[in-house]
């Protein structure tokens, strides 16, 4: 078994059938076909079920792609690391951050990395908060920084906490949720919500909802937390997120905490895989990022 039958696998695997995985591959369906025959043939076992047009994985073929994407992951981490020692800082790295990672780390860490890497290729890749987790799972970044719950599924990677901030409800001065003191959710969600995904905590507190409470606690989705800042300001909506990302209007009163039972912390974990911590340039990001989410107001100036 060669590595070019790894990726084919896992391709076919991906794409449900030979046909979709030939163009992801780059190569000509009859090719594909021919090679995967050839591999079954060699070891005496069908990888997959071929049914009008579709390819089912069979038990041999689902465990070798569960193995090749690791070692095809583990190939990828190589071939980055000896790009970087021949190249020395004229490396590369990929990043993935959600709505509140891209506000708090993002920022300070691509400062702190031009000044200790001036010559490092930086890519960043915008997400939802579960596709931040599912990018890295997938290779297709090197580091990733996200909300603790979305991880929880992924119990694999290497994870560096960073740092820890209660999620709020906020809203514009005057509205009619300010008036409550510690409601519940079946008060809160008489008004539109703002926000960027619903948490999995946020769904437990929720609870059973009836139709329009369900419809208000999804009113207003996005993935950029200066839209629902804005939509919190000039609407009904009352924004939930972590409390960092609305400082600045808290500060000058154009948003006020809403009080309610939500007792849910937001933590931010700095995210890679196995084979990535290996590297240490990875490493270096996480001191960097570590860093970054404690820096002090004379070390902004500076």
């Amino acid at each position: 078994m060669e590595l070019r039958h790894l990726e084919q696998i896992l391709e076919i695997c991906r794409a449900g059938g030979f046909s979709g995985a030939a163009r992801k591959l780059q190569i000509a369906q009859p090719t594909l076909s021919k090679s995967i025959a050839r591999l079954e043939a060699q070891l005496s076992l069908r990888l997959f079920e071929r049914t009008n047009g579709a390819a089912r994985p069979t038990a041999y073929g689902a465990f070798v792609a569960q193995r090749a994407e690791i070692l095809l992951q583990g190939v990828a981490a190589l071939s980055r690391d000896l790009e970087q020692l021949a190249r020395g800082e004229e490396g590369r790295i990929r990043i993935a951050v959600g709505p509140a990672t891209r506000i708090k780390p993002l920022p300070e860490l691509m400062r702190r990395v031009a000044q200790r890497f001036p010559k490092l290729h930086v890519e960043t890749l915008m997400e939802t908060g579960p596709g931040v987790i599912r990018a890295l799972n997938e290779g297709r970044v090197d580091i990733a920084f996200g909300y603790s719950e979305h991880a929880a599924r992924y119990g694999e990677l290497i994870r560096k906490k960073l740092f820890e901030d209660a999620i709020i409800l906020v809203a514009r001065p005057g509205h009619p949720a300010l008036e409550l003191s510690g409601a519940g959710p079946a008060e809160v969600l008489r008004h539109p919500i703002a926000l960027p995904s619903v948490l999995p905590g946020v769904e437990r507190w929720a609870g059973e909802l009836d139709r329009r409470q369900a419809d208000n606690l999804r009113a207003f989705v996005s993935d950029d937390y200066g839209l629902i800042i804005q939509r919190a300001l000039d609407t009904d909506a009352i924004a939930l997120g972590a409390a960092f990302l609305f400082r600045d209007h808290l500060a000058d009163g154009r948003l006020v905490p809403v009080s309610t039972t939500l007792d849910l912390t937001y933590a931010c974990w700095m995210l890679t895989t196995a084979e990535r911590w290996q590297s240490p340039l990875i490493k270096a990001m996480a001191e960097l990022s570590k860093a970054a989410v404690t820096v002090r107001p004379r070390d902004v100036a500076a």
